[in-house]
């Protein structure tokens, strides 16, 4: 496999935000609902995918091959006549448009420099590619999915000891917490975690959702001692955050804090004063677990009141809601958070 310039990897390094956050992060029902025709250079394993929307335009996705749970993509976008499709990469309000291509399809799909141009820059996917089929390219998407699953069970030995109580307590909700980042579906929305991915797409929506695990727990542990009171900075891997200061009459305060997604929708944060009382102290050590019921006004009569679970355990704090979408909107508070000493300022 050829190794790609270093120009081209950084352009693919804006394509993975794009893409990630374009494709990726996009309901699977919105991903497959729009026409695609997929194409492969079988020398190099990439992969061009081209969805057309509202014709004259099209998206151009290009996968690279990658570490697993690691998508290289680059995405553009442009216009279609007849079987010749010119098109650029997707940028930011204030960024160069950089160089155009064409691509002219069929059963091969060809991608040149469109003509006219000074000095244009190769970003890596010149050159000539085979049609793939959708089952071929649900086979490729099921061997990366299995890839980035072994990749994040390496990646996990990090934490330690395998049936550490934080570790078997995420593996327990990490299918629900994947179905919930994949769709961005709310926490209450019925979610099926176990159902398998029913064609490539939804199989490369759980590779970059997977991806996201493995870079959480490929982070090395902070450095330090945790206090015994457990009070710090939380992190959930996939955007959340929490804070947890505790208070010298027992009680802590804690605050949540999330961006799930590209949607401003998907931001948000609510904290909280957690009495003395609903802690709940386990003998022997320095974990305890609570649960508080987080008092809505604007609540519809007759509706239930959202409740927190929360534990915290070890270099941990495991946070589940209930009855709570009023609180976290589409975004959800659920997940194992670790760890993180408070900030020193100054």
């Amino acid at each position: 496999m050829t190794m790609l310039p270093r120009h081209v990897a950084r352009l693919l390094l804006i394509g993975i935000d794009f893409g990630l956050f374009g494709i990726f992060l996009l309901r699977a029902e919105e991903v497959t609902a729009v026409p695609a025709v997929h194409y492969l250079d079988e020398e190099s394993g990439r992969m061009v995918t081209i969805r057309e929307a509202e014709p004259p335009a099209v998206t151009v996705e290009i996968r690279f091959p990658s570490d697993p749970g690691y998508p290289f993509v680059w995405l553009g976008k442009g216009t279609r006549e007849d079987n010749r499709i010119v098109f650029s990469r997707v940028v930011g309000e204030e960024e160069p448009p950089g160089s155009r291509f064409e691509a002219k399809t069929g059963s091969r799909l060809e991608i040149v420099f469109a003509p006219d141009q000074l000095s244009p820059v190769d970003e890596g996917f010149l050159g000539e590619h085979r049609r793939l089929s959708e089952d071929k390219r649900f086979s490729l998407a099921m061997k990366e999915l299995k890839a980035a699953n072994e990749a994040l069970e390496t990646a996990q030995r990090k934490w330690g000891k395998a049936k550490d109580p934080a570790l078997l307590e995420w593996n327990r909700r990490w299918p629900t917490l994947r179905a919930q980042w994949t769709t961005r579906n709310q926490l209450n929305a019925a979610i099926d975690p176990a159902a398998p991915p029913k064609d490539s797409d939804a199989a490369y929506l759980l590779v970059a959702t997977t991806g996201q695990a493995i870079g959480f727990f490929n982070q090395e542990p902070p450095a330090g001692p945790i206090p015994p009171d457990g009070s710090g900075n939380y992190d959930d891997g996939f955007g959340g955050g929490a804070t947890l200061r505790s208070r010298s009459d027992g009680s802590f305060r804690v605050g949540f804090g999330w961006q799930r997604g590209d949607l401003e929708a998907m931001g948000s944060d609510f904290s909280f004063d957690l009495p003395a009382a609903a802690v709940k102290r386990e003998r022997g050590s320095e974990d305890w677990t609570a649960e508080y019921l987080h008092p809505d006004p604007e609540a519809p009569a007759g509706s239930p009141q959202a409740r927190i679970r929360l534990r915290k355990t070890g270099r941990f704090l495991q946070v589940e809601a209930i009855d709570a979408s009023r609180l976290t909107g589409p975004g959800w508070v659920d997940g194992i958070y670790r760890w993180g000493p408070i900030p020193v300022e100054g």
